[in-house]
């Protein structure tokens, strides 16, 4: 039993505005199980009760000197505790608002703004490594898989055996799946040309 206990917490509160800590300590060892039920209760979470305990006897400590309390010391720790609650309560809320609100609007945008933008930075990414094909290549490439023409009218276009214009193709893949590692990049690049 510590010399403090005898006191009452109007008692405790000078000594403890004067720097004593084992007045807080006393007036912690009496009222932390309280608030941390109380906090249990409305957050339904161990954790979360423990910090907002923890953090309101930070603060009473922190603040001992301001303190004004004209009420008792558990009215004033229960109204901070229920204020803190609905502050987390409040964060919770807007969380999972926000949370909610982006799953919407991807829900919404899935197949539309979102495939098109991502659809548009493959674009772009694939235009690129295909401009860097030898021209030849290059050329043969476009010709097969944007005009879709076949091998023998790209050789009768440019002069060639459809076995030589089979092979660029073959080898303009080839390139661009080491340039564009990754696999579901290469599915997609090559399943519209392939269909």
């Amino acid at each position: 039993m510590s010399a403090n206990s005898r006191f009452s917490d109007a008692a405790l509160l000078p000594l403890m505005a004067a720097g004593d800590h084992s007045a807080f300590s006393e007036l912690y060892k009496r009222h932390w199980t309280l608030l941390y039920s109380h906090c249990l209760r409305m957050l339904k979470d161990e954790e979360e009760a423990k910090d907002v305990v923890q953090e309101l006897f930070i603060s009473f400590w922190a603040k001992a000197a301001e303190l004004d309390i004209h009420t008792n010391v558990p009215g004033y720790l229960y109204t901070a505790a229920r204020h803190r609650v609905l502050n987390v309560l409040r964060k919770r809320q807007n969380g999972d608002d926000l949370i909610n609100r982006f799953a919407l609007f991807a829900e919404q945008h899935s197949g539309n703004v979102l495939d098109k933008i991502t659809e548009k930075e493959l674009s772009i990414e694939i235009d690129r490594e295909i401009q860097l094909l030898p021209p030849k290549m290059r050329e043969v490439f476009e010709f097969s898989r944007r005009e879709h023409l076949t091998h023998r009218q790209i050789g009768d276009k440019l002069g060639i055996s459809d076995q030589t214009v089979k092979k660029q193709v073959a080898n303009a893949i080839k390139i661009l799946r080491l340039k564009l590692a990754s696999p579901i990049i290469l599915a997609i690049i090559i399943l519209p040309y392939l269909l």
